[in-house]
């Protein structure tokens, strides 16, 4: 660079700089290394003024570039998240089988099994699961589920619809009701003690097998 271009850009530099211009904007400007600008501009002082606008258009690009990774992750989460969608095929009975009683097993089911099979979550999509897998494994017929609400008082009657709405049943199969304070529902099935039992050794099994 000749020593003329060299001034020219410095001058244009320290201009930029009196009027509050950051070290990204000048050097986008005059195509000139932040270092020559460090040296350049090392004696400029800015008022109070300057150095908040300088701040704040810190924080505004931190929070730009911020969002464009938060967009990035998010566009390839969703890549990955419609790519592993396809790997999944028509589940066979047997895998249902499987899917059924392990999420019974992580439901903690270990109360009396002379109590039958019940099953309680605030995941729609558990829910309808395992609704699924009482009709298709276990044989179940609609009539004998019954269900019961789980949560603040204030919230039965929303929860009613929600419900109602998830499994398909009519409102009227809802009849029971508990207040916590947390909301979840429990699937709950008339004489099905023998059905439990059948859960629960299908569980040991699935330990022995893979030696837990």
């Amino acid at each position: 660079m000749s020593p003329y271009l060299e001034k020219y850009k410095q001058n244009i530099a320290i201009e930029m700089r009196k009027r509050g211009s950051s070290y990204f904007e000048i050097g986008n400007r005059i195509h000139i290394p932040k270092s020559t600008l460090s040296y350049w501009l090392k004696n400029i002082k800015l008022t109070p003024e300057q150095t908040q606008k300088l701040n704040d258009k810190r924080t505004e690009i931190a929070k730009a570039n911020a969002l464009k990774k938060i967009s990035k992750t998010s566009r390839m989460i969703e890549e990955i998240r419609n790519s592993s969608s396809q790997d999944v095929k028509e589940i066979s009975k047997k895998e249902l089988w499987l899917m059924g009683v392990v999420l019974y097993w992580k439901n903690g089911n270990k109360s009396n099994l002379k109590k039958g099979v019940h099953f309680s979550s605030s995941n729609p999509d558990m829910i309808k699961l395992f609704l699924k897998w009482l009709r298709e494994i276990g044989g179940i017929q609609d009539e004998e589920i019954k269900f019961e609400i789980f949560a603040p008082k204030k919230f039965f009657t929303e929860d009613i619809s929600k419900w109602s709405k998830v499994t398909g049943f009519p409102k009227h199969y809802f009849k029971y009701f508990y207040i916590q304070k947390t909301s979840f529902l429990r699937i709950k099935v008339a004489q099905s003690s023998m059905l439990a039992r059948q859960i629960s050794g299908w569980i040991e099994g699935i330990k022995k097998t893979n030696n837990l």
